[in-house]
């Protein structure tokens, strides 16, 4: 879910035959649509109910080349993931164990382990949904077959983060089968979708246990520490002055903080929550800590950040005022980077 410029002719070719996009059935429907809130409330049951395992198509474009990613996919309930991802080339061997604690991804081409916060959410709160059809100002677009099985699109309208989610779900089960991402004018940026899948599985645990190959790097941004439930209690714990915001983007709520010890040095962790993802910010004194030369220079507001960019989530590091930042999260760019635009500007405390 990156930011890209926007679709070329042979990007539109590719979403045109891709399943799902013959258009949506809005008229004479043999049953009626479910309430925006209802199909909310069994997607949010889902991660707690439901076993599968599938192949997933990602289209993306980059400049005027469009990118097509294959991985098999597999998920536990309760909050465990599993990918593998299969082509192209340049990704071919990658793997992404996440099991409901800490997550896990492997890049072959660096020998690099990235060791994260869990982004699955194993038990949703489905006494959210109200919440989050108010603050996205959800709408159900109709019905549409996605591979042999009904689903309900479903629209977030785009807020200050500027992304626009569209999400086909299945309406028997609440897995959502293909997902669309759209820029602020409106244009698609990130398509995936499952073609194939299979539910009730018996998945065996050790398929979610993450073996860490011989002579790996790691960096780690996982977290530690026992949970406190407001920012007030976080900016207590905490041995240098940091920034914790209540409000994140106007729709990431504070879900819970804690003081992680990695080994000789601690962090001020902070996890925010849409309703639908999350958000996790580190923040570290620079005195403590080298600042990690991991991932890309990227230009960020008066001076310059890295961001990490591993397919499942993605990290935006940055210096500010003698303290190291790090906004990790399985979301578009954008939203990373705008989190961070106000994590830079808050007054830390």
């Amino acid at each position: 879910m990156r930011r890209l410029a926007g679709w070329v002719a042979g990007a539109l070719l590719l979403f045109a035959a891709q399943p799902g996009a013959a258009g949506l059935r809005t008229g004479a429907p043999t049953r009626p649509l479910p309430e925006p809130a209802a199909i909310l409330r069994t997607l949010l049951r889902a991660p707690a109910l439901i076993d599968y395992e599938g192949t997933k198509v990602i289209s993306t474009v980059r400049g005027r080349t469009a990118e097509t990613v294959t991985m098999l996919e597999a998920y536990k309930r309760l909050g465990k993931l599993r990918l593998e991802f299969l082509s192209p080339e340049s990704v071919s061997g990658r793997l992404v164990v996440d099991d409901g604690a800490s997550s896990w991804q492997y890049e072959p081409s660096m020998h690099l382990v990235v060791r994260g916060p869990s982004f699955v959410s194993g038990v949703g709160r489905p006494e959210r949904a109200e919440e989050i059809v108010r603050g996205y100002g959800v709408r159900i677009l109709g019905r549409e077959e996605v591979i042999g099985r009904d689903t309900v699109v479903v629209s977030l309208a785009a807020g200050r983060s500027g992304s626009h989610r569209r999400l086909w779900v299945d309406e028997a089960t609440g897995v959502p089968l293909r997902t669309e991402e759209r820029d602020t004018r409106g244009e698609i940026v990130f398509v995936s979708y499952f073609s194939r899948i299979s539910y009730s599985l018996n998945l065996p645990p050790a398929l979610f246990q993450f073996r860490q190959p011989a002579g790996a790097r790691v960096v780690a941004f996982h977290l530690t520490g026992d949970p406190v439930a407001t920012p007030s209690e976080l900016l207590g714990l905490a041995r240098s002055p940091v920034a914790v915001p209540a409000l994140l983007l106007g729709r990431y709520r504070f879900h819970d903080g804690r003081i992680a010890q990695h080994g000789a040095f601690s962090a001020a962790v902070a996890t925010y929550s849409d309703g639908i993802s999350v958000l996790t910010v580190f923040q570290t004194p620079s005195s403590r800590m080298a600042f990690p030369e991991v991932g890309a220079p990227i230009a960020f507001g008066p001076g310059s950040a890295r961001l990490l960019d591993l397919g499942y989530f993605r990290v935006v590091l940055w210096q500010r005022g003698g303290m190291n930042f790090a906004v990790l999260g399985n979301v578009p760019r954008t939203i990373l980077l705008q989190a961070a635009d106000e994590l830079n500007a808050a007054r830390p405390r």
